[in-house]
């Protein structure tokens, strides 16, 4: 219900006006900063609102309303007149309006608590119990509320949760009811009504014990109500503790706000469990009785029992025991003279009336046994067999009379003897009796039906489910067309979970003809167990991902009558698993359109709405779905992430990546055990190039769940922190591989890809070892020359050295001679830096030791280079480029094709001593053959070379001509792609420009490992 906010009246309205109109000092008409109460006297809309203000003391709310909306009119930036209009509005009962009133102020300004609290309780009045609470909770924790203000808004949260909690108990949701009770009585704990809640939701549950514990805690530290003295008097009574219960009773009819509509009811429950509690003591003495009359000693039974009904002259119990054991012994017209004198003075059972009919039949009375059954049918409480027995003992009594068949005398069977003894034993609660007797039946008549009903219902009274079915199978199988046991037997398999059996035993059951009301429920059963097993073969086949019978199956379930929401969702699940997610999203969207929709439904098509680039409608059915309070754990916290999630990157696309980082963390902190939780936010550490916060908390999802997919982001993440990290992640990635459905439903390249990555993960340390030579080249311009060079790195990668984006250090040594004997030999030790993640770009600087005296001993050079394409540098003249322009593994041969090939290479070097400028430059165009089974690459290109020295006095040089490229991966093994790369590179170059050093053929083979 809503809550109606009360203004000054008349006499006091000016100086309520002038009193709140003094605005903050820092703040400005047009603030959305800031909190504007009213305008000052003299401003636009003052004179307006104190009119509405005079109009609504009037009780004229119409008058109200227009001045209200006048003052909102001329003081847009002021909080005071929407108030007073939305007050006006919930008045005139357009609380929905006077909601849209609040929001649109709010969407434009800063609103104060007590306009957060009055929407709530507008809301509450709508039934938005989840918009109500949050505004009432946001208010209440602002602690900017007068105390009138935040009581009124504890006792609307109070409704709030208890509605909830009533709302959930009436739709069977017991475990929500429970927690939002629990959530009242935290509000409030004084309160008396989410104990008895709670304890319903626990007895409902069959946790009696449990609910009678609450009961007790509550009555023990306060007063307790005449509701919750009967409520446990109820309880107890269910219990057995008869004693108890009148107690309850008797204080619940003594307490001071019982209700006269509940006083004759109390009367009526204490009445009976006096009387339960009597016939509790009267049927412990009784056990010698039956006792007796099973060892077949009637005369003792019969003289026990008279000795009971003079000590118990009131109790049918001890009367029910003598007429059983009168008419054990034969002596039927003493049981009805027993029976006939109890009558006279006290209202019969229906146990005793059908007892006293069998006596009458026994001595031949058949009117007056027609007579008793019928009484005894008439009486409320039977059970179904007992109901049948009395209609199937009327019938031959009436045939009996009918027919003119004599009587008079007759002596029931033995048969018919032991199956009135164990009904009646069944009705008064001597269950092993019952099926003591049922046995003894069935022993005399071993094909007879009642028998076999008589035990089934005894065995299920002691919760022997077990032993029922073996005794009905038993029975089948030498009466297989029993109708009835057929039916019985269906009902035991459906609670054992056999539902197929089930249903097989109502069809046989219905084909053999059962009475009217048993078919009813019989086909009933039967059309429920045909749609479970429907059902259970959607559900199974969704859960295999085994989405085109997951529809077929699903659709199936869909068209029996009362179909659930969960095969409407499994339908629609296998639509989006076929990929009709458009399908899929127009069936969520009919689902939802039926009311009632569970917080599944909507959260199912959030992620319809995600996939198909909806993020805004998405994110609202998150927000719905959570909303509805019914999500299961799991599915409610993945839910919750989704809507942080959502939040966060908003903010993050508008810039705001503190706020965006903030809900991330925020969510992981109140989820610490969730693992997708840690993975979103490792994410998005890694947009932002956070990548050890990102590792952190890969490493703390693949703590919770190593999850694949997981394992490659927290690998790439290593990339910039930690590279035996990397490789650890990968090599993790690929053990589980065809474990791990995250990993095993990608394509098999991305496993190679996977592979090529380990190997660069573990190449902290690599080495290339190149021999280039010149031939056919004229003497003039140097002849044939040999080049023989390697080189070794080390990265700064957190493997051997401590992690420096880009940075590696380097030993290598290089020789050179051509026809001309001239020669060059040189050492070198340095460091290069790759500054930019993704391009084949380099600076180095290094020192050179130089072994011959053309060139100074120990200099330093730096150096750079750049690369694209990852096979030009084949054709640059020393291990030293080849380091510094660096191929990608990724060229690797993933799939067998023909690609073009097009690569580029430059290498340049300055010698700080001999102050000299070298620099190279390659290119090749053509077409490549690459081939993923051999792990091959041959390709026929044009290559063109040019080179610069400063030294020279003709400093250009230029060659083109055809070349031939080859390149192979060699080795490897489960995780690493490949071990080494051996390219091979064959052109011969004509030279043209000033000189011809670049001319003849040109060869290189480089070693990479």
């Amino acid at each position: 219900m809503g809550r109606d906010f009360r203004w000054p009246c008349a006499t006091n309205l000016f100086l309520a006006l002038a009193f709140l109109a003094a605005p903050p000092a820092t703040g400005y008409a047009a603030s959305d900063d800031v909190v504007r109460e009213a305008p000052p006297p003299g401003a636009p809309g003052y004179q307006e609102l104190a009119l509405a203000f005079a109009h609504l003391a009037k009780n004229d709310p119409q008058g109200a309303l227009k001045y209200a909306q006048r003052a909102r009119d001329l003081a847009p930036d002021y909080e005071m007149p929407v108030r007073l209009l939305a007050d006006v509005l919930n008045k005139l009962g357009q609380a929905g309006e006077a909601v849209d009133v609040i929001n649109g102020f709010g969407a434009s300004h800063k609103i104060s608590p007590t306009l957060i609290a009055q929407r709530g309780h507008l809301r509450k009045r709508l039934k938005d119990l989840a918009g109500a609470e949050t505004d009432l909770r946001s208010a209440r924790q602002s602690g900017a509320l007068t105390k009138e203000q935040d009581d009124a808004a504890n006792v609307a949260l109070f409704d709030l949760a208890m509605e909830g909690a009533y709302d959930d108990f009436n739709k069977s949701r017991l475990n929500e009811a429970m927690e939002k009770a629990r959530a009242a009585r935290q509000i409030d704990e004084k309160a008396e009504a989410p104990v008895r809640l709670i304890a319903e939701t626990l007895s409902r549950q069959g946790r009696s014990q449990a609910a009678l514990d609450e009961l007790n805690r509550y009555a023990a530290e306060h007063t307790p109500s005449e509701r919750l003295l009967a409520q446990r008097g109820y309880l107890r009574r269910a219990m057995k503790d008869v004693k108890g219960a009148a107690a309850d009773f008797q204080a619940a009819l003594a307490a001071p706000d019982v209700e006269p509509s509940e006083t004759q009811r109390l009367r009526d429950a204490l009445a009976e469990a006096n009387k339960a509690e009597q016939d509790s003591i009267v049927q412990a003495e009784l056990a010698e009785v039956y006792k007796a009359i099973a060892q077949r000693d009637y005369a003792r039974a019969a003289q026990l029992s008279r000795e009971l009904r003079v000590k118990y002259p009131k109790s049918e119990a001890p009367l029910l025991a003598l007429m059983t054991a009168l008419d054990s012994s034969r002596q039927a017209e003493a049981a009805v003279k027993e029976a006939d004198a109890f009558i006279k003075d006290n209202a019969p059972s229906a146990a005793l009336l059908a007892q006293r009919g069998y006596s009458r039949r026994a001595i031949g009375d058949l009117r007056g046994a027609i007579a008793d059954f019928r009484a005894a049918l008439a009486q409320p409480g039977l059970e179904p067999a007992q109901q049948k027995r009395l209609k199937l003992a009327i019938a031959e009594a009436q045939h009996a009379t009918e027919s003119g068949v004599a009587q008079a005398g007759a002596e029931q069977t033995p048969m018919q003897q032991a199956l009135n003894d164990g009904y009646d034993a069944l009705k008064l609660g001597r269950f092993d009796a019952a099926v003591h007797a049922a046995r003894e039946a069935r022993s005399l008549d071993p094909k007879a039906e009642a028998p076999v009903l008589l035990l089934l219902s005894a065995l299920l009274r002691q919760g022997r489910k077990a032993e029922a079915l073996a005794e009905a199978n038993r029975y089948l199988a030498s009466v297989p067309h029993s109708a009835a046991v057929l039916a019985q037997r269906g009902f035991l398999r459906r609670q054992a979970g056999d539902v197929g059996g089930a249903a097989a035993d109502f069809e046989q059951a219905l084909k053999y003809g059962l009475p009217a009301d048993q078919k009813l429920n019989v086909a009933r059963a039967l059309n429920e167990a045909r749609y479970t097993l429907v059902a259970e073969k959607a559900f199974r086949a969704a859960s295999a991902q085994d989405w085109a019978n997951a529809l077929r199956y699903g659709r199936a379930a869909e068209a029996f009558p009362g179909a659930n929401e969960a095969v409407f969702r499994v339908t629609i699940a296998a639509l989006a698993g076929l990929e009709r997610t458009d399908e899929a999203l127009k069936r969520s969207n009919a689902l939802i359109a039926r009311g009632k929709a569970s917080g599944q439904a909507y959260a199912q098509r959030a992620y319809l709405r995600k996939a198909l680039g909806d993020g805004d409608g998405a994110y609202a059915d998150f927000v719905k779905a959570l909303a509805r309070g019914d999500l299961p754990p799991a599915q409610k916290v993945a839910v919750e992430l989704e809507i942080a999630s959502a939040r966060a990157l908003a903010y993050e696309k508008q810039g705001d990546v503190t706020q965006a980082r903030a809900e991330l963390v925020g969510f992981t902190q109140q989820h610490p055990r969730y693992a997708a939780g840690w993975a979103t936010l490792g994410n998005f550490y890694a947009r932002q190039k956070e990548y050890a916060s990102a590792v952190d908390a890969f490493e703390n999802s693949l703590a919770l769940d190593p999850k694949g997919e997981v394992l490659l982001s927290a690998g790439y993440a290593s990339v910039y922190v930690d590279r035996s990290k990397e490789s650890q992640f990968f090599r993790e990635a690929i053990d589980r591989w065809s474990s791990d459905p995250s990993l095993s439903a990608r394509p098999a390249r991305d496993q190679e890809v996977v592979k090529t990555q380990i190997v660069e993960a573990d190449s902290s340390v690599r080495t290339n070892v190149v021999m280039s030579g010149i031939a056919d080249r004229r003497k003039r311009w140097g002849g044939y020359q040999m080049q023989p060079s390697f080189e070794t790195v080390m990265r700064f990668d957190g493997r051997h050295l401590p992690y420096i984006f880009g940075l590696e250090t380097l030993i290598g040594g290089f020789w050179s001679q051509d026809q001309t004997r001239f020669t060059e030999s040189y050492s070198r030790l340095g460091l290069r830096l790759r500054p930019f993640d993704g391009i084949n770009f380099s600076v180095s600087a290094e020192w050179q030791h130089h072994f011959t005296t053309n060139a100074p001993f120990n200099q330093l050079a730096l150096s750079w280079g750049y690369g694209y394409g990852g096979f030009a540098y084949s054709s640059t003249s020393s291990a030293g480029a080849a380091g510094a322009i660096e191929p990608t593994n990724m060229s690797y041969p993933h799939e067998t094709a023909w690609q073009p090939l097009t690569s580029f290479a430059t290498y340049g070097t300055y010698r700080v001593g001999e102050h000299r400028y070298l620099q190279n430059a390659v290119g090749l165009l053509g077409y490549s053959y690459w081939n993923a089974t051999s792990r091959v690459v041959i390709g026929a290109a044009g290559m063109g070379m040019g080179t610069y020295d400063s030294a020279d006095t003709r400093q250009f040089a230029f060659g083109a001509g055809p070349a031939l490229v080859a390149r192979a991966w060699l080795g490897g093994d489960v995780y690493r792609a490949f071990d080494g790369i051996i390219t091979a590179q064959f052109g011969y170059l004509f030279p043209f420009g000033e000189s011809r050093r670049q001319g003849g053929l040109n060869a290189t083979i480089a070693i990479t490992f």
